[in-house]
């Protein structure tokens, strides 16, 4: 398994995130639209450098519906960013980054003796959390569809970061991960996570702009 070019970066980050989340999709104009179903979208429609001319298009999906969201996956959003949206829309991120890698079983960093861990196993994911008496410092997901895993949710709170939990997370993450037969990953990466990925050996491949209904 090689995800060596875009359409199948998105189409693998697709099937693992539907497959970690239980959730489903299906297709509109010929596009993936997920059937998120959670607190901040309905559903998300993610198009793979669909070209400017069909933006206004697209825009129609989500406009004036704020359970609706749009995402372009490209190598340059800018001209998206940029381009003319109707007034029902706006932008809700435009720095996260879809990432890859080849999953390598590092050793683990060692886990601060002042925090605890704890595994929720589920049948299509497993969620790794630590914690401070009954305070979360961290915590990630990761579910395997095939030989690709995905990595969900990944976070430190504010009040332990700097302290390598970051990277303690993704190592034990991974092991889990190739423990369950993957041998590659996909991720979609906020800015700050794109910082703690590179630095762990994953590689930015294309850029995601996201745009909701209002």
């Amino acid at each position: 398994m090689v995800l060596d070019t875009s359409q199948q970066l998105v189409d693998q980050w697709l099937a693992t995130w539907v497959h970690i989340r239980g959730i489903s999709s299906s297709t509109t104009d010929g596009w993936p639209l997920v059937h998120v179903g959670s607190a901040t979208r309905e559903t998300e429609l993610v198009c793979l450098a669909p070209g400017i001319d069909a933006w206004p298009d697209l825009l129609r999906h989500v406009a004036g519906d704020p359970g609706a969201m749009l995402t372009v996956v490209a190598d340059d959003v800018g001209r998206y960013l940029t381009a003319p949206r109707p007034s029902a829309t706006r932008v809700d991120r435009d720095d996260e980054t879809l990432m890859s890698a080849v999953l390598i079983d590092d050793e683990i960093p060692a886990l601060p003796v002042d925090l605890t861990f704890r595994w929720d196993v589920a049948p299509h994911r497993a969620t790794y959390t630590l914690e401070s008496d009954d305070s979360v410092a961290a915590v990630g997901t990761v579910g395997v569809l095939g030989q690709v895993a995905t990595f969900d949710g990944v976070e430190t709170m504010p009040a332990f970061q700097r302290r390598g939990l970051g990277r303690h997370v993704m190592a034990t993450l991974t092991a889990q991960a190739m423990g369950r037969g993957a041998t590659h990953g996909v991720l979609a990466a906020s800015a700050p996570g794109r910082q703690l990925y590179s630095a762990i050996g994953w590689d930015a491949r294309l850029e995601m702009l996201s745009v909701m209904g209002c």
